[in-house]
């Protein structure tokens, strides 16, 4: 009994339900046609599809604010750092005369230079003269200090923009330092070895016996040697002498002399000191063959300013 009047009436909720669904799936759908969705034809006919294909999407072009080096005429490209990117730019066509202002278009950019700022500690050495195993044994600053302090010095005198005897030269001479000090290393180590003293053996027969040393040729590689050396502690003591008076450094002990005697009594810990000053390790990777002993993407150019 309970069933038979329950019945009727969860059917009758049932089809009251299923004639909503459909009437709300009826606007539902009218109301899409309305927009071609669902409308026979295809809201897009071929030559909508073409016009819509022809469309392209706008190149965005790169502009920068530059100041005219000189009077330019229109369409001409130069190039120009921004912000530490060195880029190719063209004047717009109008032209620009020389300190105008003018929005350049931008045509090719080059990969970002590593420029590190100079921030040597003025007034005093950034470390002590002992202080050459600060970064570790295997740091590429002290092994060069340790193997070649030679060509580590001459890594620090490209960095100061010094020529072959230590002065302040022109871009065409500075940059070539580093490559003139390692030609005259390599030269002096192949002259001192073709004329090293070798024991002459006077024993007809081939038997050996106490042999006499060629004088004429000790002679000659003992002065290669010596006028070197000499070189060497010359350009050391002028280097350092540049260092401390480009960051105001005074002498600590030795008034007069304290830049020869670190020169001929510790060539190694000197050309330390002054890598270590000119170059903050903390911030850049040192390296052993680039000209300034810094990696390639270093402009030493603009990190210093004579």
């Amino acid at each position: 009994f309970f069933l038979s009047i329950q019945l009727p009436t969860q059917l009758c909720a049932l089809l009251k339900c299923f004639k909503q669904k459909k009437i709300l799936k009826y606007f539902y759908v009218k109301s899409f046609q309305s927009h071609n969705f669902f409308s026979e034809k295809p809201a897009l006919n071929k030559m909508t599809l073409k016009a819509y294909s022809a469309v392209t999407t706008a190149e965005v072009v790169e502009t920068v604010q530059i100041i005219a080096p000189s009077t330019l005429a229109g369409g001409y490209t130069f190039d120009t750092e921004v912000d530490g990117k060195s880029m190719t730019v063209q004047v717009p066509n109008d032209g620009v005369t020389e300190g105008q202002t003018f929005t350049a278009t931008v045509v090719s950019t080059s990969p970002k230079l590593y420029m590190l700022s100079d921030n040597a500690p003025t007034g005093e050495w950034r470390n002590g003269l002992c202080d050459c195993c600060k970064y570790g044994l295997l740091h590429p600053m002290l092994l060069m200090a340790w193997c070649c302090p030679q060509i580590l010095m001459a890594q620090v005198m490209t960095r100061m923009k010094l020529n072959f005897l230590g002065e302040p030269a022109p871009y065409d001479e500075w940059t070539k330092t580093f490559r003139n000090v390692w030609w005259s290393t390599a030269a002096v180590f192949v002259l001192s070895s073709l004329t090293s003293p070798t024991i002459e053996d006077d024993d007809d027969d081939g038997n050996p016996e106490t042999g006499t040393i060629n004088p004429t040729a000790g002679f000659v590689s003992n002065t290669i040697s010596f006028l070197y050396t000499l070189y060497i502690w010359y350009i050391l003591y002028v280097t350092r002498s540049r260092v401390r008076e480009r960051y105001n450094i005074p002498e600590e002990c030795c008034a007069g002399c304290e830049d020869m005697l670190c020169a001929v009594c510790c060539s190694c810990c000197t050309a330390a000191q002054m890598a270590d000053h000119t170059a903050d390790y903390d911030v850049i990777r040192a390296t052993c063959c680039t000209n300034t002993g810094l990696p390639k993407a270093v402009n030493p150019k603009a990190m210093y300013e004579v």
